[in-house]
Protein backbone atom coordinates (compact mmCIF):
# COMPACT_ATOMS: atom_id res chain seq x y z
CA UNK A 1 0.00 0.00 0.00
CA UNK A 2 1.59 3.70 -0.62
CA UNK A 3 0.69 6.96 1.36
CA UNK A 4 -2.01 9.13 0.71
CA UNK A 5 0.92 11.72 0.12
CA UNK A 6 1.87 9.97 -2.39
CA UNK A 7 0.78 12.03 -5.30
CA UNK A 8 2.31 14.70 -3.47
CA UNK A 9 5.73 13.47 -4.04
CA UNK A 10 5.09 12.75 -7.46
CA UNK A 11 3.72 16.22 -8.42
CA UNK A 12 6.79 17.31 -6.52
CA UNK A 13 9.06 15.56 -7.86
CA UNK A 14 7.93 16.88 -11.49
CA UNK A 15 7.63 20.50 -10.05
CA UNK A 16 11.73 20.14 -9.24
CA UNK A 17 12.36 18.64 -12.51
CA UNK A 18 11.06 21.13 -14.64
CA UNK A 19 12.22 24.11 -12.34
CA UNK A 20 15.48 22.90 -13.34
CA UNK A 21 15.03 22.48 -17.18
CA UNK A 22 13.57 25.87 -17.04
CA UNK A 23 16.44 27.02 -15.49
CA UNK A 24 18.82 25.26 -17.99
CA UNK A 25 17.37 26.73 -20.78
CA UNK A 26 17.43 30.02 -19.18
CA UNK A 27 21.47 29.27 -18.93
CA UNK A 28 21.17 28.79 -22.70
CA UNK A 29 19.52 31.78 -23.38
CA UNK A 30 22.16 33.92 -20.93
CA UNK A 31 25.11 32.25 -22.69
CA UNK A 32 24.03 32.89 -26.30
CA UNK A 33 26.47 34.90 -27.97
CA UNK A 34 29.61 33.37 -24.88
CA UNK A 35 31.98 32.23 -26.95
CA UNK A 36 32.78 28.81 -26.78
CA UNK A 37 29.77 27.85 -24.92
CA UNK A 38 28.09 24.50 -25.65
CA UNK A 39 23.95 24.10 -24.94
CA UNK A 40 22.89 22.16 -22.62
CA UNK A 41 20.67 19.76 -22.66
CA UNK A 42 18.12 18.92 -19.56
CA UNK A 43 17.95 15.48 -19.44
CA UNK A 44 14.96 14.18 -17.31
CA UNK A 45 14.38 10.64 -16.70
CA UNK A 46 11.36 8.89 -15.09
CA UNK A 47 12.26 8.08 -11.66
CA UNK A 48 12.18 4.40 -9.99
CA UNK A 49 8.77 2.81 -9.96
CA UNK A 50 6.89 1.62 -6.68
CA UNK A 51 5.76 -1.92 -6.57
CA UNK A 52 2.23 -2.49 -5.20
CA UNK A 53 0.26 -5.43 -4.62
CA UNK A 54 -3.11 -5.17 -5.49
CA UNK A 55 -5.35 -7.83 -6.36
CA UNK A 56 -3.44 -10.24 -5.89
CA UNK A 57 -1.02 -9.42 -7.91
CA UNK A 58 2.07 -6.95 -8.05
CA UNK A 59 1.62 -3.99 -10.37
CA UNK A 60 4.97 -1.02 -11.02
CA UNK A 61 3.04 2.29 -10.17
CA UNK A 62 5.22 5.21 -11.26
CA UNK A 63 6.71 7.57 -9.19
CA UNK A 64 7.16 10.71 -11.27
CA UNK A 65 10.29 12.35 -12.99
CA UNK A 66 13.79 13.68 -11.95
CA UNK A 67 16.31 15.79 -13.27
CA UNK A 68 19.00 13.24 -13.90
CA UNK A 69 21.77 14.75 -15.17
CA UNK A 70 22.31 18.00 -17.37
CA UNK A 71 24.77 16.91 -20.77
CA UNK A 72 26.19 19.01 -23.92
CA UNK A 73 25.40 19.20 -27.00
CA UNK A 74 28.61 18.22 -28.01
CA UNK A 75 29.51 16.20 -31.31
CA UNK A 76 33.43 15.06 -30.96
CA UNK A 77 33.83 14.60 -34.86
CA UNK A 78 33.23 17.59 -35.55
CA UNK A 79 35.49 19.12 -33.35
CA UNK A 80 38.23 16.64 -34.13
CA UNK A 81 37.50 17.77 -38.12
CA UNK A 82 37.24 21.92 -36.76
CA UNK A 83 40.27 21.69 -35.44
CA UNK A 84 42.15 19.67 -37.78
CA UNK A 85 41.02 22.49 -40.59
CA UNK A 86 42.10 25.33 -38.31
CA UNK A 87 45.41 24.30 -38.05
CA UNK A 88 45.62 24.00 -41.66
CA UNK A 89 44.62 27.41 -41.97
CA UNK A 90 46.60 28.93 -39.66
CA UNK A 91 49.37 27.68 -41.25
CA UNK A 92 48.74 28.42 -45.20
CA UNK A 93 47.63 31.94 -43.43
CA UNK A 94 51.10 32.01 -41.25
CA UNK A 95 53.30 31.02 -44.80
CA UNK A 96 51.26 33.81 -46.42
CA UNK A 97 51.59 36.65 -43.97
CA UNK A 98 55.60 35.61 -43.76
CA UNK A 99 56.11 35.40 -47.79
CA UNK A 100 54.46 38.98 -48.29
CA UNK A 101 56.39 40.83 -45.80
CA UNK A 102 58.98 38.79 -47.79
CA UNK A 103 57.75 40.31 -51.38
CA UNK A 104 57.39 43.82 -49.81
CA UNK A 105 60.79 44.07 -48.75
CA UNK A 106 61.69 43.56 -52.59
CA UNK A 107 59.83 46.48 -54.00
CA UNK A 108 59.31 44.62 -57.52
CA UNK A 109 58.40 46.61 -59.57
CA UNK A 110 59.65 49.86 -58.59
CA UNK A 111 63.12 52.35 -59.21
CA UNK A 112 63.89 51.39 -55.41
CA UNK A 113 64.60 47.85 -56.58
CA UNK A 114 67.31 45.77 -57.10
CA UNK A 115 66.47 44.98 -60.76
CA UNK A 116 66.42 48.87 -61.55
CA UNK A 117 69.57 49.04 -59.85
CA UNK A 118 71.11 46.76 -62.03
CA UNK A 119 69.70 48.01 -64.64
CA UNK A 120 71.29 51.40 -63.93
CA UNK A 121 74.49 49.75 -63.03
CA UNK A 122 74.79 48.61 -66.52
CA UNK A 123 73.40 51.54 -68.49
CA UNK A 124 76.34 53.32 -66.24
CA UNK A 125 79.35 51.26 -67.75
CA UNK A 126 77.88 51.74 -71.39
CA UNK A 127 77.35 55.33 -70.99
CA UNK A 128 81.36 55.66 -69.91
CA UNK A 129 82.08 53.39 -72.81
CA UNK A 130 81.22 56.23 -74.46
CA UNK A 131 83.53 58.24 -73.31
CA UNK A 132 86.06 56.88 -70.70
CA UNK A 133 88.17 60.13 -69.49
CA UNK A 134 84.83 61.81 -68.49
CA UNK A 135 84.78 62.08 -64.63
CA UNK A 136 81.35 62.82 -64.18
CA UNK A 137 80.16 59.57 -66.09
CA UNK A 138 82.82 57.73 -63.56
CA UNK A 139 81.48 59.55 -60.46
CA UNK A 140 78.02 58.62 -62.07
CA UNK A 141 79.41 54.37 -62.36
CA UNK A 142 81.03 54.74 -58.37
CA UNK A 143 77.33 56.00 -57.55
CA UNK A 144 75.39 53.04 -59.19
CA UNK A 145 78.07 50.79 -57.36
CA UNK A 146 77.32 51.79 -54.11
CA UNK A 147 73.36 51.83 -54.61
CA UNK A 148 73.31 48.10 -55.91
CA UNK A 149 75.90 47.55 -52.92
CA UNK A 150 73.57 49.03 -50.60
CA UNK A 151 70.49 47.35 -51.83
CA UNK A 152 72.11 44.13 -51.16
CA UNK A 153 73.26 44.85 -47.88
CA UNK A 154 69.36 46.45 -46.98
CA UNK A 155 68.06 43.11 -48.76
CA UNK A 156 70.12 40.07 -46.66
CA UNK A 157 69.68 42.50 -43.05
CA UNK A 158 66.18 42.39 -44.10
CA UNK A 159 66.02 38.84 -44.64
CA UNK A 160 68.16 38.87 -41.15
CA UNK A 161 65.29 41.09 -39.76
CA UNK A 162 62.43 38.51 -40.39
CA UNK A 163 64.36 35.93 -39.18
CA UNK A 164 64.44 37.31 -36.04
CA UNK A 165 61.12 38.16 -35.69
CA UNK A 166 60.35 34.60 -36.18
CA UNK A 167 62.50 33.34 -33.84
CA UNK A 168 60.51 35.42 -31.90
CA UNK A 169 57.02 34.43 -32.76
CA UNK A 170 58.69 30.60 -32.50
CA UNK A 171 59.71 31.82 -28.57
CA UNK A 172 56.14 33.06 -27.67
CA UNK A 173 54.20 30.42 -29.19
CA UNK A 174 56.20 27.73 -26.88
CA UNK A 175 55.43 29.98 -24.08
CA UNK A 176 51.53 30.11 -25.49
CA UNK A 177 51.63 26.03 -25.84
CA UNK A 178 52.82 26.36 -22.11
CA UNK A 179 50.60 27.91 -20.36
CA UNK A 180 47.51 26.19 -22.03
CA UNK A 181 48.75 23.10 -21.16
CA UNK A 182 49.10 24.00 -17.52
CA UNK A 183 45.40 25.89 -17.79
CA UNK A 184 44.25 22.24 -19.30
CA UNK A 185 45.95 19.99 -16.58
CA UNK A 186 44.63 22.50 -13.76
CA UNK A 187 40.96 22.06 -15.52
CA UNK A 188 41.20 18.17 -15.80
CA UNK A 189 41.80 18.21 -12.09
CA UNK A 190 38.71 20.54 -11.58
CA UNK A 191 36.52 18.56 -13.91
CA UNK A 192 37.55 14.89 -12.39
CA UNK A 193 37.07 16.39 -8.58
CA UNK A 194 33.43 17.23 -9.81
CA UNK A 195 32.74 13.91 -11.57
CA UNK A 196 34.07 11.94 -8.43
CA UNK A 197 31.42 13.82 -6.79
CA UNK A 198 28.97 12.69 -9.20
CA UNK A 199 28.62 16.19 -10.96
CA UNK A 200 29.08 17.00 -14.16
CA UNK A 201 30.35 20.02 -15.01
CA UNK A 202 29.94 21.29 -18.26
CA UNK A 203 31.27 25.03 -18.32
CA UNK A 204 34.46 23.40 -17.26
CA UNK A 205 34.45 21.46 -20.00
CA UNK A 206 33.42 24.48 -22.09
CA UNK A 207 36.53 26.15 -21.15
CA UNK A 208 38.64 23.37 -21.42
CA UNK A 209 37.34 22.91 -25.35
CA UNK A 210 38.20 26.26 -25.74
CA UNK A 211 41.42 25.79 -24.96
CA UNK A 212 42.39 23.01 -27.35
CA UNK A 213 40.37 25.17 -30.19
CA UNK A 214 43.19 28.01 -29.11
CA UNK A 215 45.78 25.51 -29.01
CA UNK A 216 45.01 23.90 -32.38
CA UNK A 217 45.90 27.42 -34.09
CA UNK A 218 49.40 26.87 -33.18
CA UNK A 219 50.12 22.81 -33.81
CA UNK A 220 47.51 20.24 -34.72
CA UNK A 221 45.91 18.60 -31.72
CA UNK A 222 43.97 15.75 -31.13
CA UNK A 223 42.31 14.31 -27.63
CA UNK A 224 41.51 11.28 -26.93
CA UNK A 225 39.10 11.11 -24.00
CA UNK A 226 38.32 7.62 -21.86
CA UNK A 227 37.15 6.11 -18.67
CA UNK A 228 39.52 6.05 -16.01
CA UNK A 229 39.60 2.50 -14.60
CA UNK A 230 39.86 3.46 -11.32
CA UNK A 231 36.69 4.25 -10.89
CA UNK A 232 33.56 1.48 -11.44
CA UNK A 233 30.51 2.69 -9.77
CA UNK A 234 30.48 6.28 -11.38
CA UNK A 235 31.45 7.87 -14.75
CA UNK A 236 34.86 9.64 -14.70
CA UNK A 237 37.10 10.73 -17.53
CA UNK A 238 40.68 10.74 -18.09
CA UNK A 239 41.68 13.78 -20.98
CA UNK A 240 44.92 13.33 -23.10
CA UNK A 241 45.81 16.02 -25.61
CA UNK A 242 48.25 15.08 -27.99
CA UNK A 243 50.28 17.73 -30.52
CA UNK A 244 52.13 17.12 -33.73
CA UNK A 245 52.17 14.05 -35.32
CA UNK A 246 49.79 12.05 -33.66
CA UNK A 247 51.75 9.01 -34.19
CA UNK A 248 54.58 9.77 -32.51
CA UNK A 249 53.81 8.35 -28.56
CA UNK A 250 56.14 11.24 -27.49
CA UNK A 251 53.94 13.94 -28.55
CA UNK A 252 51.35 14.11 -25.38
CA UNK A 253 51.33 16.88 -24.04
CA UNK A 254 48.64 16.99 -21.67
CA UNK A 255 47.80 12.95 -20.03
CA UNK A 256 44.76 13.80 -17.53
CA UNK A 257 46.98 15.38 -14.96
CA UNK A 258 50.35 15.56 -16.11
CA UNK A 259 51.77 17.84 -18.32
CA UNK A 260 54.81 17.71 -20.90
CA UNK A 261 56.03 20.80 -21.17
CA UNK A 262 58.14 22.30 -23.97
CA UNK A 263 61.76 23.88 -23.43
CA UNK A 264 61.21 27.55 -22.38
CA UNK A 265 63.13 29.37 -22.82
CA UNK A 266 63.87 26.85 -26.03
CA UNK A 267 67.34 25.75 -26.89
CA UNK A 268 69.53 27.30 -29.78
CA UNK A 269 70.81 25.74 -32.87
CA UNK A 270 73.81 26.39 -34.26
CA UNK A 271 72.43 29.46 -35.77
CA UNK A 272 71.18 30.85 -32.99
CA UNK A 273 67.73 30.45 -33.51
CA UNK A 274 65.53 28.70 -31.13
CA UNK A 275 64.35 24.62 -31.53
CA UNK A 276 60.87 23.48 -30.03
CA UNK A 277 61.75 20.17 -27.69
CA UNK A 278 60.60 18.80 -25.03
CA UNK A 279 61.62 20.08 -21.87
CA UNK A 280 62.04 16.16 -19.99
CA UNK A 281 64.15 14.44 -22.91
CA UNK A 282 65.11 17.17 -25.47
CA UNK A 283 63.88 15.54 -28.14
CA UNK A 284 62.81 17.85 -30.79
CA UNK A 285 58.71 17.90 -31.21
CA UNK A 286 57.67 16.01 -34.40
CA UNK A 287 55.19 19.10 -35.01
CA UNK A 288 53.79 16.64 -38.43
CA UNK A 289 53.10 18.54 -42.15
CA UNK A 290 51.69 21.81 -43.29
CA UNK A 291 49.72 22.16 -39.68
CA UNK A 292 49.77 24.66 -37.61
CA UNK A 293 51.26 28.68 -37.14
CA UNK A 294 54.19 27.62 -35.29
CA UNK A 295 55.37 24.99 -37.99
CA UNK A 296 54.64 27.88 -40.54
CA UNK A 297 57.25 30.02 -38.69
CA UNK A 298 59.90 27.66 -38.35
CA UNK A 299 59.61 26.52 -42.37
CA UNK A 300 60.41 30.10 -43.28
CA UNK A 301 62.59 31.03 -41.02
CA UNK A 302 64.60 27.82 -41.60
CA UNK A 303 63.61 26.54 -44.81
CA UNK A 304 62.54 29.30 -47.02
CA UNK A 305 64.62 32.09 -45.98
CA UNK A 306 68.02 30.52 -46.13
CA UNK A 307 67.35 29.41 -49.83
CA UNK A 308 66.23 33.20 -50.13
CA UNK A 309 69.19 34.46 -48.83
CA UNK A 310 71.03 31.98 -51.42
CA UNK A 311 69.62 33.76 -54.40
CA UNK A 312 71.10 36.73 -53.23
CA UNK A 313 74.45 35.76 -52.22
CA UNK A 314 74.50 33.85 -55.75
CA UNK A 315 73.73 37.23 -58.06
CA UNK A 316 76.62 39.09 -55.94
CA UNK A 317 79.07 36.35 -55.57
CA UNK A 318 78.36 35.91 -59.52
CA UNK A 319 78.09 39.67 -60.20
CA UNK A 320 81.31 40.12 -58.42
CA UNK A 321 82.88 37.05 -60.31
CA UNK A 322 81.68 38.03 -64.23
CA UNK A 323 82.85 41.74 -63.58
CA UNK A 324 86.22 41.54 -61.40
CA UNK A 325 87.58 39.11 -64.84
CA UNK A 326 87.40 41.99 -67.00
CA UNK A 327 88.20 44.59 -64.91
CA UNK A 328 91.36 42.88 -63.58
CA UNK A 329 92.91 42.71 -67.50
CA UNK A 330 92.26 46.57 -68.15
CA UNK A 331 93.22 49.56 -66.39
CA UNK A 332 91.59 53.63 -66.38
CA UNK A 333 92.80 56.67 -66.27
CA UNK A 334 96.22 55.30 -64.63
CA UNK A 335 98.84 53.25 -66.12
CA UNK A 336 98.88 50.04 -64.45
CA UNK A 337 101.27 46.36 -64.90
CA UNK A 338 98.33 44.50 -63.30
CA UNK A 339 94.54 44.95 -63.21
CA UNK A 340 92.65 45.28 -59.45
CA UNK A 341 89.07 43.85 -58.44
CA UNK A 342 86.14 46.46 -59.07
CA UNK A 343 83.89 44.47 -55.84
CA UNK A 344 85.62 43.12 -52.89
CA UNK A 345 84.45 41.88 -49.78
CA UNK A 346 84.48 43.32 -46.29
CA UNK A 347 83.84 40.77 -43.98
CA UNK A 348 86.99 38.93 -44.13
CA UNK A 349 86.32 35.35 -44.88
CA UNK A 350 87.34 35.63 -48.38
CA UNK A 351 83.80 34.92 -49.44
CA UNK A 352 81.73 37.84 -51.33
CA UNK A 353 77.68 37.39 -50.39
CA UNK A 354 75.47 39.74 -50.48
CA UNK A 355 76.14 40.60 -46.92
CA UNK A 356 79.76 41.60 -47.65
CA UNK A 357 79.61 42.90 -50.92
CA UNK A 358 81.52 45.99 -51.57
CA UNK A 359 83.36 48.48 -53.94
CA UNK A 360 86.83 47.93 -54.48
CA UNK A 361 88.31 50.53 -51.57
CA UNK A 362 91.26 52.19 -54.22
CA UNK A 363 88.75 53.17 -56.38
CA UNK A 364 86.52 54.41 -54.18
CA UNK A 365 89.62 56.58 -52.97
CA UNK A 366 89.64 57.52 -56.91
CA UNK A 367 87.42 57.13 -59.65
CA UNK A 368 90.33 57.15 -62.07
CA UNK A 369 91.16 53.44 -61.36
CA UNK A 370 88.25 52.16 -63.07
CA UNK A 371 88.88 50.78 -65.59
CA UNK A 372 87.55 51.06 -69.44
CA UNK A 373 90.41 49.97 -71.32
CA UNK A 374 92.72 47.18 -71.64
CA UNK A 375 96.80 47.23 -70.27
CA UNK A 376 98.93 48.56 -72.52
CA UNK A 377 102.50 48.30 -72.17
CA UNK A 378 105.43 50.99 -74.17
CA UNK A 379 108.43 48.95 -75.83
CA UNK A 380 109.90 48.94 -72.33
CA UNK A 381 107.11 46.87 -70.97
CA UNK A 382 106.32 50.31 -68.81
CA UNK A 383 102.61 50.43 -68.34
CA UNK A 384 101.37 53.59 -70.84
CA UNK A 385 97.88 55.07 -71.37
CA UNK A 386 96.14 54.26 -75.02
CA UNK A 387 93.38 57.30 -74.62
CA UNK A 388 89.84 55.90 -75.90
CA UNK A 389 90.09 52.17 -75.60
CA UNK A 390 86.50 51.48 -73.62
CA UNK A 391 86.69 47.38 -74.70
CA UNK A 392 86.40 46.75 -71.00
CA UNK A 393 83.72 48.83 -70.38
CA UNK A 394 81.75 47.73 -73.09
CA UNK A 395 82.88 44.09 -72.11
CA UNK A 396 81.34 44.79 -68.66
CA UNK A 397 77.89 46.31 -70.08
CA UNK A 398 77.53 43.49 -72.24
CA UNK A 399 77.46 41.30 -69.00
CA UNK A 400 73.78 42.61 -69.12
CA UNK A 401 72.68 40.71 -72.12
CA UNK A 402 74.11 37.40 -71.40
CA UNK A 403 77.62 35.62 -71.24
CA UNK A 404 78.80 36.17 -74.48
CA UNK A 405 81.43 38.84 -73.48
CA UNK A 406 82.84 36.18 -71.10
CA UNK A 407 83.64 34.19 -74.18
CA UNK A 408 86.69 36.70 -74.58
CA UNK A 409 87.90 35.84 -71.51
CA UNK A 410 91.51 33.48 -71.12
CA UNK A 411 89.83 29.81 -71.84
CA UNK A 412 89.06 28.09 -68.63
CA UNK A 413 88.30 31.33 -66.37
CA UNK A 414 84.72 30.66 -66.39
CA UNK A 415 83.36 26.74 -66.28
CA UNK A 416 80.24 27.65 -66.00
CA UNK A 417 78.19 31.19 -65.43
CA UNK A 418 78.28 33.54 -62.85
CA UNK A 419 74.86 32.15 -62.43
CA UNK A 420 72.16 29.43 -63.69
CA UNK A 421 70.49 31.84 -66.16
CA UNK A 422 70.90 33.10 -69.50
CA UNK A 423 71.85 36.38 -67.42
CA UNK A 424 71.54 38.14 -64.25
CA UNK A 425 68.47 39.41 -65.27
CA UNK A 426 66.60 36.30 -66.04
CA UNK A 427 67.92 34.92 -62.84
CA UNK A 428 66.63 37.22 -60.33
CA UNK A 429 63.23 37.43 -62.59
CA UNK A 430 63.07 33.52 -61.98
CA UNK A 431 63.66 34.19 -58.30
CA UNK A 432 60.36 37.24 -58.24
CA UNK A 433 58.26 34.78 -59.79
CA UNK A 434 58.95 31.83 -58.15
CA UNK A 435 57.85 34.11 -54.65
CA UNK A 436 55.28 34.98 -56.60
CA UNK A 437 54.33 31.49 -57.55
CA UNK A 438 54.34 30.75 -53.73
CA UNK A 439 52.45 33.61 -52.28
CA UNK A 440 49.53 32.60 -54.82
CA UNK A 441 49.84 29.16 -54.12
CA UNK A 442 49.32 30.44 -50.07
CA UNK A 443 46.96 32.35 -50.93
CA UNK A 444 44.92 30.05 -52.57
CA UNK A 445 45.73 27.38 -50.04
CA UNK A 446 44.86 29.63 -47.08
CA UNK A 447 41.63 30.93 -48.75
CA UNK A 448 40.44 27.11 -49.16
CA UNK A 449 40.93 26.07 -45.82
CA UNK A 450 39.19 29.35 -44.88
CA UNK A 451 36.21 28.20 -46.27
CA UNK A 452 36.32 24.35 -45.06
CA UNK A 453 37.05 26.35 -41.25
CA UNK A 454 33.78 28.46 -41.81
CA UNK A 455 31.88 25.31 -42.87
CA UNK A 456 32.70 23.18 -39.82
CA UNK A 457 32.03 26.31 -37.68
CA UNK A 458 28.78 26.54 -38.75
CA UNK A 459 28.51 22.37 -38.45
CA UNK A 460 29.23 23.24 -34.94
CA UNK A 461 26.81 26.14 -34.55
CA UNK A 462 24.19 23.57 -35.58
CA UNK A 463 25.22 20.81 -33.30
CA UNK A 464 25.71 22.87 -30.00
CA UNK A 465 25.03 26.65 -30.58
CA UNK A 466 22.22 27.92 -29.04
CA UNK A 467 18.82 28.94 -30.86
CA UNK A 468 16.97 31.23 -29.07
CA UNK A 469 13.80 30.16 -30.85
CA UNK A 470 14.44 26.47 -29.78
CA UNK A 471 14.93 27.55 -26.45
CA UNK A 472 11.83 29.88 -26.39
CA UNK A 473 10.00 26.71 -27.59
CA UNK A 474 11.51 25.11 -24.55
CA UNK A 475 10.56 27.22 -21.89
CA UNK A 476 7.24 27.69 -23.19
CA UNK A 477 6.92 23.35 -23.18
CA UNK A 478 8.50 23.26 -19.32
CA UNK A 479 6.38 26.29 -18.15
CA UNK A 480 3.41 24.87 -19.19
CA UNK A 481 4.70 21.50 -17.41
CA UNK A 482 5.41 22.97 -14.49
CA UNK A 483 2.02 24.54 -14.05
CA UNK A 484 0.18 21.08 -15.12
CA UNK A 485 2.15 19.57 -12.27
CA UNK A 486 1.39 22.42 -9.49
CA UNK A 487 -1.85 22.16 -10.83
CA UNK A 488 -1.55 18.03 -9.95
CA UNK A 489 -0.73 19.41 -6.23
CA UNK A 490 -3.75 21.61 -5.96
CA UNK A 491 -5.81 18.67 -7.28
CA UNK A 492 -4.27 16.51 -5.09
CA UNK A 493 -4.56 19.12 -1.62
CA UNK A 494 -8.33 19.71 -2.90
CA UNK A 495 -8.58 15.86 -2.28
CA UNK A 496 -6.90 15.21 0.79
CA UNK A 497 -8.64 18.10 2.35
CA UNK A 498 -12.47 16.38 1.19
CA UNK A 499 -11.14 13.24 3.16
CA UNK A 500 -10.25 15.55 6.35
CA UNK A 501 -13.40 16.92 6.38
CA UNK A 502 -15.06 13.86 6.26
CA UNK A 503 -15.18 13.33 9.83
CA UNK A 504 -16.14 16.81 11.11
CA UNK A 505 -19.63 16.92 12.32
CA UNK A 506 -21.34 20.36 10.82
Amino acid sequence: MYSSFFGLNVALRALSAYQGALNVTGHNIANANTTGYTRQLANIQATTPLSVFTLGKEISLGTGSTLDNIVRARDYYIDRQFRWETSKYEYWAGKENSLKLIEGLMNEPSEYSLHNDLVLFWNAWSELAKNPQNMGARSVLLERAMTLVDTFHHIDQQITDLQNDLDASVAVTVKQINTIAAQIKELNTQIKRAEVAMDNPNDLKDRRDALVDELAKLVPVRVEETMDETFTDRIVGKYKVIIGNENDPANVLVDDQTVNFLEDPPQQNTDGFYQVVWQNTGKAVDLGKDMGKLKADLEIRDEYLPDFRKYFDNIAKGLAKAVNAFHRTGQGLVPMDTGIDFFTEDSGTGQITAASITVNSDILKNVDKIATGKIVKDADGKPTLEVGDSSVALAIAALAQGWESLKELQEGAFDAPPVPAASFGDYYGALIAQMGVDVQQCERMAEGQSVLVIHMQNQRESAFGVSLDEEMANMVKYQKSYGAAARVVTMIDSMLERILNMGITR
